[in-house]
């Protein structure tokens, strides 16, 4: 028989072999038991955390024809036949390869037949957030009512791009990443029932990896059994994944906080030598810093999980501050990884930065013996510091440009004069002293002249305004809400399109504090201008004004520019006018002498 994966040959075949979604399979097997089965589940969650598994066995059991106690029997001729796939009753459908309207339109065409072995026609819908926008909404009334005989359950690891009119007609249950211990103890039973030895830092180091998916779990523990020969080693998991050892981990932290940059950089550089990545190694960094910071705040013992004997002793005179420079800092290196090749510089400029700070509250011992290491530094060391200071200055510059196309245009904003004093009072009253209270005349001046500049934006939007302009990004924005994200969405319910040209439009937010928001969140702005491009075909440039100055606006631009566009209107409509009437005289040319008349101008 060929071989099969682990995973899937340890595929949970009831609700108590799931892991770590007791919760869940309860509630499950409850409503089972009670006869109360919803027509439509939705399963959302992290990948490898039991979703589709779940969906099997549910659809198993509602075909089972020995139930027990909510579970399906795994011996009756339907439970075998959804082990094998081989039931027409329980189809399961990919919505990643079958994405389309046509697809969906065939389930509906199909759910109105009645089972052929079980009771219900179970459709296991599989990263269901695929669908297309014209899938879903063939979905959607069969969705809320199906037939009696039918029960739709649907997986996502994506929530967020699911429709809210999908989440709607469903019951949601939300599967959450499985616990570490929960990770190895079932990788032990499997193990067990393998015959296979392991160590038990091994599957801890596995486990780390998985990031709290039992799938992503059993596929590294079978990719180290092929690896090591049917043994499960400690030295072999570092190998295979790419974590540093915890030993070493502890040698760095302590080389760090004791301020010993040559030796931290060393075992770092070592650590990478030997198949470490560096996000891994400042992954266990970050870690090991949380761990031992909570270990010496709380004074428990029972969370002393590293491996030196003395390794608490020896850092517990370190002050908490140093904990948080180096969490933060590890962290910050780890965003730099996203913007460079050269993997290793984010660590060792971190290593290098972190070795060299001082704790704020650290003692005068700690100070003189500082000042003569420094006095008797490596020379080697030290242009090695000033080699990376120049790659971070570059690195930096990388990312400051990256950042300056997120940033959007000032003259999008716009804000009167009121408006922008009244948040300046504010800040004033809770007793901020800032720059612009310092110089009050300037930064008066210089609001007054972006408000004039941004004021003749608005207005040339309203000189070129169209209605049907207006309506075209108005009928899009209920398709928005589909596509965009929760903090997206948000923004959607508070601003208004309300005026249109052919390439701007004037949107109004509702309250200040998300005017603020969005003004300042050039990238959210960007998302949504791309997002009504995509559905209207057309690019539309968006100028914001809150909803407290759009009146005042508009009622200027009226007093200065009313009578002009009502001139031009009026010449509009006469030139319309002529243009009919001439269309009447060639018609009635056409009809009295033929096709053969030459209209000319």
């Amino acid at each position: 028989m060929a071989y099969q994966a682990l995973y899937r040959k340890w595929r949970p075949r009831t609700f108590a072999s799931v892991i770590g979604q007791n919760d869940i399979t309860d509630t499950l097997k409850n409503a089972i038991k009670r006869g109360t089965i919803s027509h439509a589940f939705l399963f959302a969650g992290p990948r490898g955390t039991g979703k589709t598994s779940c969906a099997k066995i549910f659809a198993k059991a509602l075909n089972c024809t020995n139930l027990q106690n909510g579970e399906p029997c795994n011996k009756c001729a339907n439970c075998l036949a959804a082990d094998k796939g081989a039931m027409a009753d329980i189809m399961e459908i990919d919505a990643a390869s079958n994405n389309g309207v046509d697809e969906i339109r065939d389930i509906r065409d199909k759910v109105k037949y009645a089972p052929t072995q079980g009771k219900y026609k179970v459709y296991i819908i599989d990263e269901v957030h695929m669908l297309s926008m014209g899938a879903f909404n063939a979905l959607l009334k069969t969705l809320e009512e199906p037939p009696e005989h039918v029960v739709f359950i649907l997986a996502t690891t994506e929530l967020q791009k699911v429709p809210a009119t999908i989440i709607s007609r469903t019951q949601r249950y939300n599967f959450k990443r499985i616990s570490q211990a929960d990770l190895e103890k079932r990788m032990k039973y499997i193990l067990e029932q393998e015959k296979i030895s392991y160590e038990d830092k091994a599957l801890a180091v596995i486990a780390q990896v998985a990031d709290g998916g039992m799938r992503d779990a059993l596929s590294i523990l079978d990719q180290l059994l092929s690896f090591d020969k049917n043994k499960v080693e400690y030295d072999s998991a570092l190998e295979i994944t790419g974590f540093a050892a915890k030993e070493k981990i502890e040698q760095i932290l302590l080389a760090i906080l004791n301020e010993d940059a040559t030796k931290a950089l060393s075992l770092a550089q070592t650590e990478l030598a030997n198949g470490a990545s560096t996000k891994n190694i400042l992954d266990e960094l970050i870690e090991m810093a949380t761990n031992a910071l909570m270990v010496i705040k709380t004074n428990d013992s029972s969370q002393n999980l590293f491996l030196n004997d003395d390794f608490i002793e020896q850092i517990k005179e370190v002050a908490p501050e140093r904990y948080f420079q180096l969490i933060s800092a590890a962290n910050t290196a780890l965003n730099d990884l996203r913007y460079t090749n050269q993997q290793q510089i984010p660590l060792e400029v971190f290593v290098v930065e972190c070795a060299g700070k001082k704790a704020s509250t650290a003692d005068s011992k700690n100070v003189v013996s500082e000042s003569a290491n420094s006095k008797n530094a490596d020379p080697d060391l030290m242009e090695e510091i000033a080699a990376l200071k120049k790659q971070v200055t570059a690195l930096t510059k990388k990312v400051a440009s990256l950042s300056k196309k997120q940033t959007r245009n000032s003259d999008q904003i716009f804000h009167l004069d009121n408006a922008a004093s009244d948040r300046f009072n504010q800040s004033g009253a809770k007793g901020t002293k800032t720059k612009s209270v310092a110089k009050p005349k300037k930064a008066n001046k210089n609001r007054k002249k972006a408000n004039q500049q941004n004021r003749k934006q608005v207005y040339h939007v309203l000189e070129n305004a169209t209605k049907d302009d207006l309506i075209a990004i108005k009928n899009v924005w209920p398709d928005l809400q589909s596509v965009l994200g929760v903090s997206q969405r948000a923004l959607l319910d508070v601003l208004e399109p309300v005026a249109a040209s052919a390439n701007q439009v004037v949107m109004k937010c509702k309250y200040t504090l998300w005017f603020e928001k969005a003004s300042e969140d050039g990238n959210l702005l960007d998302i949504l201008t791309e997002e009504i491009a995509k559905f209207t075909k057309h690019s539309y440039e968006i100028v914001l004004v809150p909803d407290e100055d759009w009146a005042t606006v508009r009622k200027e631009f009226i007093q200065k520019h009313g009578k002009e566009l009502l001139d031009k209107q009026k010449q509009k409509d006469s030139e319309s006018e002529q243009a009919e009437s001439n269309k009447q005289i060639v018609d009635k040319a056409k009809e009295l002498f033929g096709d053969t008349v030459n209209v000319k101008d």
